[in-house]
């Protein structure tokens, strides 16, 4: 009967059918009796106060306490939410003015806070309450991006592993906790999935439509949440060097202008926001944060920060979705293909090798900068923004990997659901249930001990 249905109806019933588990992700808390992370909700004072201020200054705000109708927030202290605004500080350590030229602001980011604010208005206008429709508004964003990926994984194998590798990563626990999370990853999920699709589209037919498209969303994503930007960098990089090879140099040329022209953009707001070219300039100045000391520091965290985003026991992606190891058998798959340069003779294959290669390429940009940057896991849950906001551009390849090793595909998948499953049962049942920190009957009962414990 689904087969009927034209292609747009099956699409809409695809992303209705995601949205529709994702809001079952509601179920499990931040924390017994708190809906949001103390994280969320300073993202969430930014849409606030853009709706009913029209400005980001949040002083205001922290005198209004808003959050006390957020249905409960992790870290509360005496009622209180920790203000995150860097401030002059007298000798006696009292607070004075804030440092940046904007005001009382928070590095949440005014694209970020522009994208939540109107679901915010919407919750508080219809009286569904502003943090839910956030919630929802962020989740549909992230069905949204699953539902473009599973167009590019069609590109590379066909169905039914397409179909079947897009679902298995949509429906893993760390997309359904991190699709009603408040905060970058719907959104920028959304639109690096975008540009990627758009990126390979000019691969196959350089259209000038296409191309300033891709430059756009690419655009976009430094707007949304900084640390993505390395993953936009490799979809331009890739976009101008396809243009340039198809001789269309001219049309890559001018792409590339609308990218350069963003980024100054965004430098002159934060610089005129922020005092510097990112939101956290009025606490380190024009360099970025680092949660290291010194080269050894530096060398450890390059280590063991994809180890951990990987097989932490309490974040690793592993830990939560079995599932995204096919990964690594798409890694070796690939590798095993160049060595064997199957493409030779196979003159379609050069296609599929190229878009895996990309997507994996855009996979590590998007995660593996960021591990290592922020201070993970202590404020970002599985990795953050980054790791979630990528992972649909990496389904894309799951089912390529499947396709190789049926078997183990569809064990994989099997636990990944079963622990889907345990964790909105664990929601439902389980009052001590929570994911800031994981805590409660969640997946996998004490297995997961197995695992080291790393960057704790």
């Amino acid at each position: 009967m689904l087969a009927s249905l034209p292609r747009p109806a099956r699409l809409l019933l695809l992303w209705a059918g995601l949205l529709a588990v994702y809001a079952a992700g509601l179920l499990v808390p931040a924390a017994p009796g708190k809906d949001l992370s103390s994280t969320e909700a300073h993202r969430l004072l930014a849409a606030h106060s853009i709706v009913t201020d029209g400005d980001l200054d949040l002083l205001d705000e922290y005198i209004a306490r808003p959050w006390n109708s957020w249905g409960g927030v992790v870290g509360l202290k005496d009622g209180r939410l920790t203000s995150n605004v860097a401030v002059q500080r007298d000798a006696n350590g009292r607070e004075g003015p804030p440092l940046a030229p904007g005001g009382y602001i928070e590095p949440t980011g005014l694209g970020l806070g522009a994208v939540l604010a109107p679901a915010y208005w919407v919750g508080r206008t219809t009286g569904a309450g502003g943090p839910l429709a956030v919630q929802l508004w962020c989740a549909a964003l992230l069905a949204a991006a699953f539902v473009v990926a599973l167009g590019l994984a069609r590109r590379i194998v066909p169905d039914p592993w397409a179909t079947l590798g897009v679902l298995s990563v949509a429906i893993s626990p760390p997309v359904v906790i991190g699709a009603t999370q408040i905060g970058p990853t719907g959104t920028t999920a959304l639109l690096l999935t975008g540009a990627v699709a758009t990126a390979l589209a000019v691969r196959d037919h350089p259209r000038a439509g296409a191309a300033l498209s891709c430059a756009v969303l690419c655009g976009l994503i430094p707007w949304i949440w900084l640390p993505l930007a390395p993953a936009a960098v490799v979809v331009a990089a890739a976009l101008t060097r396809w243009m340039r090879r198809r001789r269309r140099g001219l049309m890559g040329f001018l792409a590339l202008e609308v990218l350069l022209l963003s980024a100054f953009i965004l430098l002159t707001v934060n610089d005129r926001i922020y005092g510097g070219p990112t939101p956290w300039a009025p606490q380190v100045g024009w360099s970025l944060p680092t949660f290291f000391d010194g080269v050894d520091g530096a060398l450890a965290r390059v280590v063991t920060s994809p180890v951990g985003l990987l097989l932490d026991r309490d974040f690793g992606l592993l830990r939560w979705a079995p599932v995204l190891a096919l990964v690594g058998v798409a890694v070796w798959r690939l590798l095993r293909w160049r060595r064997q340069r199957l493409f030779r003779v196979f003159a379609d294959e050069i296609h599929v090798e190229v878009s895996v290669l990309f997507l994996l390429l855009v996979f590590v940009a998007a995660t593996v900068p960021y591990a290592i940057l922020s201070p993970w896991p202590a404020t970002n849950w599985l990795g953050g923004a980054g790791a979630a906001a990528a992972l649909p551009v990496v389904a894309a390849v799951v089912g390529w990997a499947w396709q190789r090793v049926p078997r183990a595909g569809a064990a994989l998948t099997a636990i990944t659901v079963v622990g889907t499953l345990w964790f909105l049962g664990a929601g439902l049942l389980d009052g001590d249930a929570g994911t800031d920190p994981p805590r409660g009957a969640l997946p996998w009962a004490g297995a997961e001990r197995i695992l080291p414990e790393i960057r704790r």
